[in-house]
């Protein structure tokens, strides 16, 4: 993604028997906000915020059993190097 560009990504979960679903997430760029409630990951980088930032991974859990989404990584360029 360029920097400068808005990220925005909201997996989708729900649960079997109507359980509250909430996540959690491991690496989060320090550009991005995350939202507990939805699994949202969202934000806007910098030029400041160029490079790559791996092994970002989030969790979903209803309290009693969780998923892992696979782990992704997200690359911030210049628009010159797009």
């Amino acid at each position: 993604m360029l920097a400068g560009e808005v990220y925005d990504f909201r997996p989708t979960a729900s649960d079997a028997d109507g359980d509250t679903v909430s996540f959690s997430i491991s690496t989060k760029p320090a550009w991005a906000t995350f939202d507990s409630s939805t699994g949202r990951l969202y934000g806007q980088p910098t030029l400041a915020d160029l490079g790559v930032y791996g092994s970002i991974s989030i969790t979903a859990t209803d309290g009693k059993a969780s998923v892992d989404l696979q782990s992704f990584s997200i690359e911030v360029t210049d628009v010159g190097l797009g």
